[in-house]
């Protein structure tokens, strides 16, 4: 019974994740609310705003979990049944029309920020022009079906903050890629390019060897291994969606977490005393998305717990420049990317984020 809890217990995770999910999607709210009830009346004793920041937190984290919970299995699905060399067939070669594409292309794949710099790795890689594949790792966290809805239901079922988050996500990552194209249309951006390219195409050909091998001495077994690799494909999304919900439940915990005790000891007033500079809000609020690293599936719910407090510029700062650049990924791109590529992209999207909410807002 041990050894075979150990030997699987990634997937009796993942089924009891998937439960609670159903649960949470029927009647789970019930459960949840009493659990809030009971943690509400156990802080009482620990004075009024511990009871205050433990209802603030339960709040943020009773709203995102289902989205976070929602997306994580949907980028896995992709992630595992959608091939990179897919997305590079249907991209245009004109710059004009793949990089609108590559804007658009998270309505059809959301794929979370959590795991998007691979991606583009790989997709530049395998041919694809760098401008398209930061265009699409720019875009595809605001430009997503998920994060379109749960900025709605954040933001108490107004489309306002959707229209202004995703038209302004898209544009930025259209002018970074645009500007991409500019400068890094012939430059190397990946580090140790051909090294890599020519271990991967080694690689490739040694796994096309073995597999031709396989084929002449072991035909009879096609059916099965065709069989055998389904069953592979949903425990490898299996794998990916646990360990992806933990990657990103843990931050988002920790935005909760801050995000009440800034409320409860900081005080909304002087919150709000602060963000009459508006300049000053908008880089604090530029920051905390940065350092917090929070998926941007559920960043909107810690955004709207501000929104008494703060104006639409610093909120719209956090929403934007979150989802494209935060420390997670920035330490991802240094170790895939070139520094001159890097410091572009960073300074770039920091930029264009400022100029963007300052000028339309």
């Amino acid at each position: 019974m041990i050894r075979f809890i150990r030997n699987f217990y990634v997937e009796i995770t993942g089924i009891l994740v998937l439960g609670a999910f159903l649960y949470l999607l029927t009647s789970g709210y019930g459960l949840l609310f009493s659990l809030s009830e009971l943690i509400r009346s156990g802080s009482v004793d620990l004075g009024p705003k511990w009871q205050n920041m433990s209802t603030i937190f339960l709040s943020i984290f009773i709203e995102g979990l289902p989205f976070i919970l929602f997306g994580v299995f949907l980028s896995c699905l992709i992630h595992v049944y959608v091939k990179e060399e897919t997305i590079w067939r249907w991209t245009p070669k004109n710059p004009l029309l793949s990089i609108p594409m590559a804007t658009c292309l998270g309505l059809l794949l959301p794929v979370c920020e959590c795991g998007i710099v691979p991606v583009a790795r790989r997709l530049v890689q395998k041919g694809l022009p760098p401008y398209v594949a930061f265009t699409f790792l720019l875009a595809v966290p605001i430009v997503n079906p998920i994060t379109i809805l749960s900025t709605y239901f954040a933001f108490g079922d107004s489309w306002d903050m959707v229209f202004a988050r995703t038209l302004t996500g898209a544009g930025i990552a259209a002018l970074m890629g645009f500007l991409f194209y500019l400068f890094f249309r012939r430059v190397p951006v990946l580090k140790e390019e051909k090294q890599t390219a020519c271990t991967h195409e080694q690689g490739s050909c040694g796994h096309e060897s073995h597999a031709e091998e396989r084929h002449v001495h072991h035909p009879e077994d096609r059916c099965d291994h065709h069989a055998h690799a389904e069953g592979g494909k949903w425990m490898h999304a299996l794998h990916h969606a646990v360990f992806e919900f933990i990657n990103m439940g843990k931050y988002f915990v920790l935005g909760a977490l801050i995000a009440a005790g800034f409320q409860t000891f900081v005080g909304l007033s002087a919150i709000k005393s602060f963000s009459e500079q508006e300049g000053l809000a908008l880089l604090m609020m530029m920051g905390l998305a940065f350092c917090l690293s929070i998926c941007s599936n559920a960043d909107a719910f810690l955004a709207a717990s501000f929104r008494s407090a703060m104006g639409t510029v610093p909120l719209l700062g956090f929403l934007i420049y979150g989802p494209m650049m935060d420390l997670k990924n920035l330490l991802m791109m240094l170790g895939s990317f070139r520094l001159p590529v890097i410091l572009f992209f960073f300074g770039g999207t920091t930029i264009l984020t400022l100029l963007s909410v300052f000028l339309l807002f």
